[in-house]
C-alpha cells in the first residue's frame, strides 16, 4: 500500500518499506494499450493504491498452501 504521509510504499501484511529494486508480490492492471495515454508505474501504483506483499510475507503465505 501506499502511504500518503511518508510517501512509500509499505507491505500489506507487515507494514515494511518497501525499498528500490525490492522484489515484491504486487497485484495491479496491466497498461492500456500502446497507443494509449500511461502513467509511470510508480504514479500507477500510488493512485490505485495496490496491495502489495514484501517477498518474505510472500513467501510465508506461499508455504501456508
Amino acid at each position: 500500500m501506499f502511504n500518503k504521509d511518508t510517501k512509500e510504499f509499505q507491505c500489506n501484511n507487515c507494514g515494511k518499506n518497501i525499498e528500490t529494486g525490492e522484489v515484491v508480490w504486487t497485484k495491479w492492471q496491466f497498461p492500456p494499450k500502446n497507443n494509449a495515454s500511461q502513467l509511470k508505474s510508480r504514479k500507477a501504483l500510488e493512485f490505485e493504491n495496490v496491495p502489495i506483499l514484501c517477498s518474505a510475507c510472500s513467501e510465508k503465505l506461499i508455504a501456508k498452501f
